[in-house]
């Protein structure tokens, strides 16, 4: 890996997990909720399409709730080759549970996706982000092997205590490398969205810059309810194309880059 910059297009398939998980009341909200019916009847479907004319594998990350509900779509993605990860069962910040509900929480959404497609996550990341002072214990009792939650490096390194490595891998994340901030909206106050072409020059430099950095990785965190729209679906193919364009390049799922890790 010494000579490759890795590529990771972490997906999230919230369905209307994310909605419900803000707030057990937006049951009630059928319009709200029918931006995760989107994902599942269009912006999946797209994205499969174009990852597979990239010739793209990577890492899918589904709440157990959404297994659950839509099992057909977990074991399509898993029939094109991509990873399963794990992202809680109800799309819940871990900050809200006490630890048996942490616990339930991330098991839960494991054994679900497992339900559906028989394949056991070993890449997890967190609703949020979020972990609590109990959470790499839990991780690490669970049988989870990659974790894609922090923000503290552009490099994937392994989670240390006590100066002794630990088995847990850590693939970085930040949010100007996502697209929810800048493409969720849904009624939400002070919500501006911004056009795909702007966001594109973000990541263009942000990726270029990361290129020249030894060891580092581009980790985007996107959401088909929200990048699996049209204009921005094309941005997103203009973008990989454009990575395409340099020869140290490597598309990954998250399972494969962690293999990588000494």
């Amino acid at each position: 890996m010494t000579d490759s910059f890795p590529v990771i297009l972490g997906t999230c398939l919230d369905a209307e997990a994310i909605w419900l998980g803000k707030s057990p009341e937006n049951i009630d909200r059928p319009a709200l909720l029918s931006h995760g019916a989107y994902e599942i009847n269009e912006g999946l479907p797209a994205m499969l399409d174009l990852y597979e004319r990239q010739r793209i594998q990577t890492t899918f990350f589904v709440p157990g709730v959404t297994a659950d509900r839509y099992p057909e779509a977990v074991r399509e993605i898993a029939r094109r080759g991509h990873e399963l990860g794990s992202h809680g069962y109800n799309h819940l910040s871990p900050l809200l549970l006490d630890a048996a509900r942490e616990r339930e929480e991330l098991v839960g959404g494991m054994d679900a996706i497992e339900r559906a497609c028989g394949q056991r996550p070993v890449t997890w990341r967190s609703p949020s982000w979020e972990f609590t002072s109990r959470t790499i214990d839990l991780l690490l009792a669970t049988g989870v092997e990659v974790s894609t939650n922090l923000h503290d490096r552009s490099r994937p390194y392994r989670h240390q205590r006590d100066g002794k490595s630990l088995r847990l891998i850590e693939l970085p994340v930040e949010w100007h490398l996502a697209d929810a901030p800048y493409f969720m909206h849904a009624g939400l106050p002070g919500r501006v969205i911004f056009p795909p072409a702007m966001v594109e020059e973000l990541w263009r430099e942000e990726f270029l810059g990361l290129m020249e950095r030894p060891g580092s990785f581009l980790h985007l965190t996107l959401h088909p309810q929200l990048i699996g729209h049209p204009g921005r679906l094309r941005m997103l193919e203009r973008f990989i194309v454009f990575m395409r364009q340099h020869a140290r390049v490597r598309f990954m799922r998250c399972d494969e880059l962690a293999a990588t890790v000494a």
